[in-house]
């Protein structure tokens, strides 16, 4: 977490793409990338304390592209990180996002990655 934001990103995905002179891989890449910050910024706005409401809105409208194939969300709110690291409560909100959907991610991606094979 930067800045109170979490960057979901392939490195390697250029490289990969150049080699196989295939841009449809990036367009699916990138729908894929999206579609799950999307999930887990929702995911993690609702893991999220509520006092007030605005970090869990924070969270939930903040998904932003980068580029074609990177995504990153997060809070602007000055007390996300202290929030998600070192409240009493170790809610770890966002955290607990990312490692639920890592491995489907990753799955997705691969998946991806096998059908050009075909």
């Amino acid at each position: 977490m930067r800045n109170g934001r979490v960057r979901i990103d392939i490195e390697g995905v250029n490289r990969v793409v150049r080699a196989l002179e295939y841009e449809g891989l990036v367009r699916d890449i990138g729908n894929t990338t999206e579609a799950y910050t999307r999930k887990m910024a929702n995911e993690s706005a609702g893991y999220a304390p509520v006092k007030t409401g605005k970090l869990r809105n924070s969270i939930a409208s903040s998904p932003e592209e980068i580029d074609q194939t990177t995504w990153e969300y997060g809070s602007d709110e000055d007390y996300a990180e202290i929030q998600e690291y070192t409240n009493k409560t170790h809610k770890a909100f966002i955290r607990k996002s990312v490692w639920n959907n890592e491995l489907p991610y990753t799955e997705k991606i691969n998946s991806l990655v096998r059908q050009l094979g075909r």
